[in-house]
């Protein structure tokens, strides 16, 4: 009887650490034709691309349906996509070359736009400096996702013939084709310039001479001017459809040319990427 009993809590234990088991890995399972695996949700399948969800996540991603080899689904059921590594192979053409097949998670931070009525600080070199900041402030949020490096950018819009001043010019999906991302950072710094202040002092000292009834003073100036901004950060981010994600103002309390630095932080903290 004792034998029995034994036996019978084994299964129990057994049986039930199974069921624990599935029910820790119900989710669909991607094979890529690289070997390696995405888990997480599949959203939805698409005549070229198949949008999921990792494990615990809100954001979608995008993979190709040429880079999958097949899904095996929470449920069980498997689909394939008859794309295996042999059957990628022999349909390369000759001396074609194979691109990064995964998406999702790639983004692009293209040079600011600056709007003010000093004309003199619009230049190539300011925007591509809030550039670097912007990706600066979205490094430190600690996104798991991969920033294009600005020169990379820049040498992409410059290679299709994109000047810094005709970005505004070009929509958001079509730069997003262009530099081969899935989310682009579009940014708008307005500088005003509301002229100048000169602040002054002066002192003087009297200085004795021998003669204790004699002397004469001696004064000095100094003075300094500054320049007086007002400026305002606009920063927004769209997806490779042109879907608008997020978008967002912030304007500095004390103003400087640099006052971008400060802003660019505040509004990275701001955005729904994760």
């Amino acid at each position: 009887m004792k034998t029995i009993l034994k036996v019978s809590m084994y299964f129990a234990i057994f049986f039930a650490s199974v069921s624990f088991g599935f029910a820790q890995t119900k989710e669909d399972v991607i094979y890529l034709i690289d070997g390696s695996q995405k888990k997480g949700k599949v959203v939805s399948i698409g005549d070229d691309v198949i949008k999921f969800s990792y494990t615990g996540e809100e954001v979608q991603y995008e993979l190709k349906r040429q880079a999958i080899n097949k899904i095996t689904f929470a449920n069980g059921r498997e689909e394939s996509f008859g794309n295996s590594p042999a059957t990628q192979a022999n349909n390369l053409p000759v001396n074609s070359s194979t691109t990064k097949t995964e998406q999702g998670n790639r983004l692009a931070v293209v040079p600011f736009e600056i709007v003010s009525n000093d004309q003199g600080l619009a230049t190539d070199a300011m925007r591509r400096e809030i550039q670097q900041s912007c990706i600066e402030a979205m490094r430190s949020r600690g996104l798991s996702f991969q920033i294009q490096d600005p020169r990379v950018t820049n040498a992409a819009l410059a290679k299709a013939g994109i000047g810094l001043v005709d970005i505004a010019n070009h929509v958001p999906d079509e730069l997003a084709k262009l530099l081969e991302v899935d989310y682009v950072v579009l940014g708008l710094y307005e500088i005003e310039n509301k002229g100048t202040s000169s602040y002054g002092s002066g002192t003087t000292t009297y200085k004795k001479q021998e003669d204790k009834n004699k002397g004469s003073a001696v004064q000095s100036n100094s003075s300094f001017t500054t320049t007086n901004y007002n400026t305002k950060v606009q920063m927004s981010i769209y997806d490779s459809s042109g879907k608008q994600l997020f978008s967002d103002t912030r304007k500095p309390f004390f103003g400087g040319l640099d006052s971008y630095k400060g802003a660019l932080k505040t509004l990275a903290k701001r955005t729904p990427l994760k």
